[in-house]
């Protein structure tokens, strides 16, 4: 089960969407596809979404980016027609992998709590965890 539903989906489309229908089955597997693009990025995302504006904040870009596949499936970038020759061109955006679904950088800002500022940001990084080495005994 994913964050954001079709009927998510259906509001920022602007449509209605049958909750039997194809396109919602479809919607869902899109769905699914983009909760998973963001939990691999985010493994600790259902401890992150225990925060109500958190977990609205993922509905809002799992929402968004399917309804961007819905609206362009196959990732047309732009068409040409030439209505003399009969000429019919379809560029393909190949930056989005053909339509694939895509989480926009701002879209992975918010949901990786970035905070943008004009100072340069200083991240303190945990102690290294120090492994020890394992001690074989010597027979000489």
């Amino acid at each position: 089960m994913t964050f954001a539903r079709v009927d998510d989906v259906a509001a920022e489309l602007g449509r209605d969407i049958a909750a039997d229908g194809t396109e919602a089955k479809q919607i869902t597997k899109w769905l699914r596809r983009a909760e998973m693009l963001i939990r691999n990025r985010i493994p600790v995302l259902d401890e992150w979404c225990k925060d109500e504006n958190y977990r609205d904040v993922v509905v809002e870009v799992e929402s968004a980016a399917v309804a961007r596949k819905a609206l362009n499936p196959e990732g047309v970038s732009s068409t040409m027609l030439q209505i003399d020759d009969g000429n019919m061109q379809t560029s393909i955006d190949s930056s989005r992998s053909r339509g694939e679904i895509s989480i926009l950088d701002e879209e992975w800002d918010m949901l990786l709590k970035r905070v943008s500022s004009d100072l340069a940001t200083a991240v303190i990084a945990p102690e290294p965890v120090v492994i020890p080495l394992p001690h074989y005994p010597y027979d000489y």
